[in-house]
């Protein structure tokens, strides 16, 4: 097996450094920005100094459509409720009927975009050109395996700032799911019994279907991809974690026997998924030389509740190989790792995976990620220095698998 050492003290205070600095000369790196231009290119430069060849993709995305898509869909959980509560009061059938359509219209477009990542209806988005950057390290004789590490340029948003910090989008999404749920139950039967007006039963789901109305309008109002607060958020510092790892690699003249490393940065937000779709379309073919893999780094917040990510919301699989192999690495290093699926939507993994790549995720437990960094305190000190260097410890141990 190769060995190599741990992330030394230097290369990890690179990785704050470099986080810091990023935060210090860009603006709130939104989707399509300048600001995210500016990250961009920072880390390219970066890249450029410890790889043997780096190159630059770019790709059109629609930022904040997915955002865009929840105000609307919670806008018209809003009618439904309204047009339920008018037909339990006056036993009017039409109202129900026409909230009956529009709670299927819901689940339909909720599945297509959340669940399988739909992106057909982005267009009400002005279109933005985003892009990836690929930074690949030779290995040391005949290339047998290519292992791709990938992170993104986080922008942090404003509603980290809210008591449940990152799980907002998912507490919202499951509310909105759970109310709709129970709106289309409650016309259903509803109808059946022939629209019975002022009936106790229908009047007591009324009433808690009204209850979900201020969680509907703090979808549309709370969370708002215009508005970003400047910080360190959980997913740049995966990025510079990967980039030290690089750069510590390049000072010891290091390099696999067999293995080529390579590290893949792709947008900001909602179009680092459209970059990474992008990405995985175009090298599908280009990467058939030799076996490659995709380990996406989803958002670390902690090392102490690190979990690697093979299915997501949808159904799709990732690779439970190149899980049981992190896993490994992680016991090895007496580090705490669990296998999970993610409760809703896609893994960051699923671009890859699609394209029929062997593909998994790595990041803080679900359970965990609401401890996010949080764009108005410290970030640095919010982020321990035991973070960091586990996070990469983990990784150099799992390519040193890879090589064996």
């Amino acid at each position: 097996m190769t060995t190599l050492p741990k992330l030394d003290d230097k290369n990890a205070n690179y990785v704050l450094e470099m986080a810091e600095t990023v935060v210090e000369k860009t603006d709130n790196r939104r989707a399509g920005s300048k600001g995210e231009e500016q990250a961009r290119s920072l880390f390219l430069n970066e890249i450029m100094k410890y790889c043997d060849e780096v190159s630059e993709q770019s790709f059109v995305t629609n930022p904040g459509a997915g955002t865009a898509m929840h105000k609307f869909l919670c806008i018209i959980l809003i009618i439904c409720v309204l047009l339920f509560s008018l037909s339990v009061n006056g036993g009017y059938i039409a109202p129900a009927a026409i909230s009956l359509i529009l709670s299927l219209f819901i689940f339909s477009i909720f599945s297509y975009k959340f669940l399988f990542d739909g992106t057909k209806l982005d267009f009400f988005k002005p279109k933005k050109k985003s892009g990836n950057i690929m930074g690949k390290r030779y290995s040391r004789a005949d290339t047998e395996l290519r292992v791709v590490l990938t992170s993104h340029i986080d922008a942090p948003q404003s509603y980290r700032n809210l008591i449940l910090g990152n799980r907002w989008p998912l507490v919202l999404s499951a509310g909105a799911l759970l109310g709709n749920t129970l709106l289309f139950c409650s016309q259903l039967f509803f109808l059946f019994s022939g629209a019975p007006a002022g009936q106790p039963g229908f009047e007591a789901v009324r009433i808690i279907c009204l209850i979900f109305i201020p969680l509907y309008i703090i979808g549309i109002f709370v969370v708002n991809p215009r508005v970003c607060s400047s910080g360190i958020s959980a997913s740049l510092i995966p990025t510079a974690t990967i980039l030290s790892i690089m750069k510590q690699f390049s000072e010891d003249s290091f390099r696999y026997e067999k293995t080529e490393f390579c590290f893949l940065v792709t947008g900001a937000e909602y179009s680092s998924r459209a970059g990474a779709y992008a990405f995985a379309k175009k090298y599908r073919r280009l990467f058939s030389d030799v076996p490659t893999v995709f380990i996406s780094l989803e958002e670390i917040t902690t090392s102490e509740h690190l979990s690697v990510f093979f299915r997501d919301g949808s159904g799709e699989k990732g690779s439970t190989e190149i899980a049981s192999v992190i896993a490994q690495a992680a016991e090895n290093l007496e580090i705490n790792l669990s296998k999970e699926n993610s409760f809703m939507g896609s893994a960051a993994f699923t671009p890859f995976a699609t394209q029929d790549f062997p593909a998994c995720s790595l990041g803080t437990s679900k359970k965990n990620i609401s401890k996010t960094v949080s764009p108005k305190e410290d970030k640095l000190t919010a982020v321990r220095r035991k973070t960091v260097c586990d996070v990469a410890e983990l990784i150099i141990e799992t390519l040193n698998y890879y090589d064996s």
